[in-house]
């Protein structure tokens, strides 16, 4: 079971990362936004995680630490914070945004 924040940092880095990278941008704003060993410990876990298990985990979690429409709001914000962090939407950041908030609800 993951603590509100790691499970936080792994849909976030799963946001990132959507369209096959980590831009610096993108991980300088996750790391101004949590503590750095936490977050050190996440992005490990997650590099070693398929995409598959990251969703499972996250649909394991979302209960809860996303069991309101304020908890899934500020998440989604997050998530929009993170993946703008390099200036741009890719096409998949866009589609990610709809697919995460589906799994969410």
């Amino acid at each position: 079971m993951l603590t509100q924040e790691e499970f936080e940092i792994l849909v976030l880095l799963y946001a990132a990362n959507i369209d096959g990278n980590l831009h610096e941008d993108e991980m300088e704003a996750l790391l101004n936004k949590f503590d750095a060993a936490t977050f050190e410990k996440m992005h490990k876990q997650f590099k070693k995680m398929s995409d598959m298990e990251v969703l499972a985990c996250i649909k394991e979690n979302k209960e809860k630490y996303v069991s309101s429409d304020a908890d899934r709001q500020q998440l989604m914000d997050s998530i929009r914070d993170v993946i703008m962090a390099d200036r741009r939407q890719a096409a998949r950041e866009g589609h990610l945004l709809r697919v995460i908030s589906k799994l969410l609800n």
